[in-house]
């Protein structure tokens, strides 16, 4: 046996430490928390703890102003070590059951927070949470990777990161040349390759698409020439089955919006869009009403509306 060796089989022999060890390899846990289970002050913690880690039988992770520990990589000849922790028999029985007492409390200050921030939550998660990691979690969720989809009236690429982790294939299409190089150069600053760019009106479009199996409309309707042809054209873009997911502004009468936005129709109501889908072949599956920002300057409600190629059209067509 190597004398370095025989210097940690020599920390390993003491009980206090045997008890950390044996704890750190179920949980991660601070010296604090490794003092209120053990019954020990903090420094005689830390004091064990700096030992085993001088041997990296434990290493550390800094949090905020905390240091949490846990079992390091055990190598050879220490391999077997883990096993013999896990086979240890529990003639210290208080020590699991404190550990679960501790891990509770965990859970109690996580759910006293919640409580007392409920009221405030949504204003408060805007300082720290990110659209574009929401957008990132949910197309994990959503992905299929054989889909087809297209953005219609991209602009910038807002929603193209999100698209693009959807699908197989994403195509951008837009008439301005200035925001579609934006849009290049926001799939480019987040890796993404899987998105063609087309130049053009999407009143334009046909033959310049594959067959796709959805088609997006992002508050792009009400600055369209001819919505009702565009509708019924894109009908025949999809594959059966496929979705077209428009959301735009109920109608209003707001001039002064509709002037921001460069609106040329002051939104739309569902009877409306519903009777321009049918020429297409599409058929209306979704409605939905969404109030208006409370903290934006626009303030009118919205919809989202989801229409899905049938199969009898597509048949005959």
């Amino acid at each position: 046996m190597h004398n370095s060796e025989a210097i940690v089989f020599k920390a390993l022999a003491d009980d206090t430490r045997l008890r950390i060890l044996r704890l750190l390899s179920l949980e991660e846990l601070n010296v604090w928390e490794l003092g209120s289970i053990l019954d020990l002050p903090q420094p005689t913690i830390s004091r064990h703890l700096a030992i085993l880690r001088s041997h990296s039988l434990v290493i550390d992770r800094r949090d905020g102003n905390r240091v949490f520990y846990r079992v390091g990589e055990l190598r050879p000849p220490f391999d077997k070590f883990a096993e013999y922790l896990e086979s240890l028999p529990n003639h210290e029985p208080t020590d699991l059951i404190r550990l679960e007492e501790c891990l509770a409390r965990r859970a109690v200050g996580s759910r006293r927070f919640a409580d007392d921030k409920a009221a405030e939550w949504d204003e408060l998660a805007k300082s720290f949470q990110r659209q574009p990691l929401q957008l990132f979690a949910m197309a994990g969720l959503l992905g299929r990777k054989e889909l087809t989809l297209a953005d219609l009236g991209t602009g910038t690429g807002l929603l193209l990161p999100f698209l693009a982790a959807s699908a197989g294939q994403v195509y951008a299409v837009d008439q301005s040349v200035a925001m579609l190089r934006r849009a290049r150069q926001r799939c480019a600053r987040n890796q993404i390759d899987n998105v063609h760019f087309i130049h053009s009106r999407l009143e334009k479009l046909s033959g310049r698409l594959p067959p796709c199996d959805g088609m997006l409309l992002h508050f792009v309707l009400h600055q369209v020439a001819r919505p009702a042809g565009l509708l019924r054209a894109l009908g025949k873009e999809l594959k059966p089955g496929g979705r077209l997911v428009i959301a735009d502004r109920i109608k209003h009468d707001d001039q002064a919006i509709s002037e921001k936005y460069g609106s040329l129709w002051h939104g739309f109501e569902c009877e409306q869009l519903e009777s321009w889908l049918k020429p297409g072949g599409l058929r209306m599956v979704e409605w939905r009403l969404l109030p208006g920002s409370e903290n934006h300057q626009d303030q009118l409600p919205g919809f989202v509306l989801i229409a899905e190629k049938t199969e009898l059209q597509s048949s005959i067509a």
